[in-house]
């Protein structure tokens, strides 16, 4: 006996969407802010979450979508963990955790983030709690492109802090309650045993003798949050995707995907992770292919959208060069808007001019981005040869 297909079209119709989210960045801007370079992970605790309540995670190239059969809709209602608004963890805080890692090895270089950010040691944190609406769009963090501020310090399964004189020091998960972490205290401080814990962000809380809370201790001068992540790690951000609002007043409502007192208690939300594209010095070496005669004073860089100071170079081959370095950061782009020309003569031993032209110079590539100065650790320093 034949079996009957069932069309795809069928089989999708039984699931609803929960979350959709895409990575854009600045940088691509020939293909409207799409970004190819990252991909997500479920990490572990949410992949079992997501398999006992139905759901179903897919990879969409440019970001991913998670689903949920929406027969389990009633049980995803009564999964949601807390209660109401009141004190530190109360709230509804079930989440989806994943690890965005970065197919493209030179991300961080187009990207504006300290050049020597080190995924081993440094990993972005996202959460739909800090989400925003400029016009019609769920952008996760400011709006901007996550940063500088949503870097934080990983760490493994263990975690040594400094000990106040009269008190405790305390781990807390982003809701503010008080996790279960075994600890033990001695010379060195308390040392916390993360692993039975999720991956995720977890802050330090410092009580007096009291129990009330303080200010760390004066000698303790290191962060008060951290992302407790797979060692080595092999992310470069950590995002979590609360399900509902935690709280009244506690992140943007359109934000969340399940409303549990709603009649239509789950609508899909379309989030988007946006990424600022890095501007850099950029630094022309131009050197005469000729061996007689040499380029004339009067070379000159021109274009719109910046300036250029010029000074002299010796490379390593021995070679003379004219260098033209921008006085301003210019951002980098898939398909470049600045347009520059070099004009100019090579002066020969019998005074004679030859004249040299270059309509259009080389615009800077995507790698290699060299530091620029520890002033300036979002910028960098592009370099481009040009021969005439």
């Amino acid at each position: 006996m034949s079996r009957a297909k069932t069309s795809p079209r069928a089989i999708a119709s039984g699931y609803v969407t929960l979350f959709s989210v895409a990575f854009r960045h600045d940088y691509y801007n020939a293909s409207g802010g799409i970004c190819p370079d990252l991909t997500a992970t479920p990490a572990p605790d949410t992949a079992q979450l997501m398999t006992s309540l139905g759901m179903l995670f897919k990879d969409q190239g440019t970001g991913f979508a998670v689903l949920i059969d929406a027969g389990r809709i009633p049980a995803l209602l009564t999964s949601l963990t807390g209660t109401s608004a009141g004190a530190p963890g109360q709230g509804l805080w079930t989440r989806l955790s994943f690890l965005l890692a970065a197919r493209n090895p030179d991300f961080i270089g187009i990207t504006n983030l300290p050049i020597t950010t080190n995924a081993a040691k440094q990993n972005l944190y996202a959460s739909n709690l800090t989400a925003v609406m400029p016009g019609q769009t769920i952008m996760i963090g400011d709006g901007e492109g996550l940063g500088t501020d949503a870097l934080l310090p990983v760490t493994g399964a263990s975690l040594t802090v400094p000990t106040p004189a009269s008190g405790a020091v305390m781990l807390t998960d982003i809701s503010g309650a008080t996790v279960d972490a075994p600890a033990q205290t001695g010379a060195s401080g308390t040392t916390f045993d993360l692993s039975h814990l999720p991956w995720g962000r977890y802050a330090l809380a410092f009580t007096g003798a009291s129990g009330k809370a303080v200010q760390p201790p004066r000698s303790y001068r290191g962060p008060q949050a951290w992302l407790y992540l797979p060692q080595p790690p092999q992310s470069l951000c950590l995002l979590d995707l609360l399900l509902a609002q935690p709280a009244a007043g506690m992140g943007d409502p359109a934000a969340f995907p399940v409303v549990p007192s709603a009649s239509r208690p789950v609508a899909p939300v379309h989030l988007t992770v946006p990424f600022a594209a890095r501007a850099t010095y950029w630094s022309y070496y131009i050197v005469s292919q000729a061996r007689t005669g040499r380029l004339a004073p009067d070379l000159q860089i021109t274009g719109k959208g910046a300036d250029f100071d010029k000074s002299s170079a010796a490379l390593p081959n021995g070679d003379e060069a004219v260098l033209f370095t921008s006085t301003t950061p210019l951002t980098l782009e898939q398909r470049s808007h600045y347009h520059f020309a070099l004009a100019g003569a090579r002066q020969g031993a019998s005074g004679s001019r030859d004249a040299i032209r270059v309509d259009r110079l080389p615009v800077a590539p995507p790698s290699p981005v060299w530091p620029s100065s520890a002033a300036e650790p979002l910028s960098g320093s592009s370099e481009m040869y040009v021969y005439v």
